[in-house]
């Protein structure tokens, strides 16, 4: 079993901040080659009465709407509308099919933008791109919905001074520098995702590999395990109230029920310095809304409250599509050596420039 967590320093946070800053991958089929391979037997045969009958909502025994199997939600679609497309909401023909191509390209060439001399992790090589997973057309012009302009809005005024603050002071925030200050003096100055703890979720959004998830229902319970680092969030549908607001949890207090054929998940008592895009652990809220709309694909929506980080609640698109599973074993832990490697990159770097101060020549990194 290959090791997925063994990322270099700056891999990892090119990794999560695509997430959170780029355009990212929307997946709608369970396998590019296998979809591709259906759409020509298609061309080939006439309709039968079979591929002609509608498509019927799969239920579980206990009659709650199906939404079990593996998905992902890779995408090539934006988070936000670029300006170009004004105030549409959904693109041309041609549109589309320029923004899939250009994404496929993309995903077959990328291998994340890290430094010359820094090893990089090809996703390509272990079949994590999205290409090789099969990413379907997206005709949204961007994953946000509300506001109609496709923009998150404007943080507040004590959001933007939190977010300063904590670029000035935390460790390792700018990843493409290689002259910005690190402190790396224990594994607690490393964030999160440095120390295999927690990559994010919910809500649900496309990353730069590893995007896919499974879920499993029982009665009275959804569960989700999610690729990355096989986090798992399990979701009580029974009315039962939230947790008491002094717990805070990694990914939330989730609490879920049926509206229609529509799983709703609202999720609060966030952990502090886990949240989705550094929003406020004690006002932040997430409601999710899952949508099985044919055999291959769940509309997702999300709408994020939190009057202390943005002006306005918003909400986003993003359709997860069904995939083959299962899904190998993260293997990412506290221990990564990555780790190891940091705490003594730095120690290095502090006895050559204690050396430089002295005036004696330094030692080679290589040589030590």
């Amino acid at each position: 079993m290959y090791n997925r967590s063994s990322l270099p320093l700056t891999g990892v946070g090119i990794a999560l901040a695509i997430v959170l800053f780029m355009p990212t991958f929307v997946g709608a089929q369970s396998s590019g080659a296998v979809r591709n391979a259906d759409a020509k037997a298609a061309k080939k045969s006439p309709p039968t009465a079979a591929s002609t009958k509608p498509w019927t909502l799969p239920r579980t025994p206990d009659g709650q709407p199906d939404l079990q199997g593996y998905w992902t939600s890779l995408s090539f679609t934006p988070m936000e509308r670029p300006a170009k497309y004004g105030g549409r909401e959904f693109l041309t023909d041609e549109e589309q099919a320029q923004i899939y191509k250009e994404g496929i390209q993309h995903s077959y060439e990328f291998t994340f933008d890290d430094l010359a001399e820094t090893p990089v992790y090809d996703s390509t090589v272990y079949a994590l791109s999205a290409w090789q997973h099969g990413v379907a057309p997206n005709r949204r012009s961007s994953l946000v919905v509300d506001p109609p302009d496709g923009k998150i809005p404007p943080v507040t005024a004590e959001a933007a001074k939190a977010r300063a603050a904590a670029r000035k002071a935390g460790p390792n925030q700018d990843y493409a520098n290689p002259n910005a200050p690190v402190k790396a003096d224990v594994a607690e100055d490393l964030n999160l995702g440095e120390r295999c703890l927690f990559f994010g979720n919910p809500p649900i959004l496309p990353g730069g590999y590893d995007s896919d998830f499974h879920i499993v229902q029982s009665p009275g319970y959804v569960l989700i395990e999610y690729d990355r680092d096989s986090e798992t969030r399990i979701i009580p549908l029974d009315g039962s109230p939230h947790l008491s607001s002094n717990i805070r949890q990694w990914h939330g207090d989730s609490r879920g029920h049926w509206k229609g054929n529509t799983l709703v998940v609202e999720t609060t008592n966030f952990r502090p310095g886990a949240t989705f895009q550094n929003a406020n652990a004690k006002t932040l809220k997430i409601t999710e809304y899952f949508t099985r709309t044919d055999q291959n694909t769940i509309e997702y929506k999300f709408t994020i409250d939190d009057p202390a980080t943005w002006t306005r609640s918003w909400s986003a698109i993003v359709p997860l599509g069904a995939m083959k599973g299962p899904m190998f074993e993260y293997a990412c832990t506290e221990g990564n050596e990555d780790i190891v490697n940091i705490l003594a990159g730095a120690r290095a770097t502090e006895k050559a420039a204690a050396e430089k101060a002295k005036g004696t020549p330094g030692v080679p990194i290589s040589q030590k």
